[in-house]
């Protein structure tokens, strides 16, 4: 499991560079987005997922810790 420590008013500030990537994201309609390269999920498939038994599972994989200073 990794982890991240964020101390507060230590976060930093995102690039322009990462403000325009997320601007463009932001203004992609959901229909324009291709997915043709994608495989459709086959009923056989479906049969192999696992249900999530308990929400914790979620939590298990990232860990933030927000500190003062």
């Amino acid at each position: 499991m990794g982890s991240l420590i964020l101390i507060r008013g230590q976060i930093p500030e995102m690039t322009p560079e990462q403000k325009e990537r997320l601007e463009k994201l932001e203004s992609i309609r959901d229909e324009d987005i291709d997915l043709s390269d994608i495989p459709e999920i086959t009923h056989e498939e479906f049969k192999k997922f696992k249900r999530l038994r308990d929400k914790k599972d979620l939590w298990k994989k990232i860990k933030v810790r927000l500190v003062e200073e």
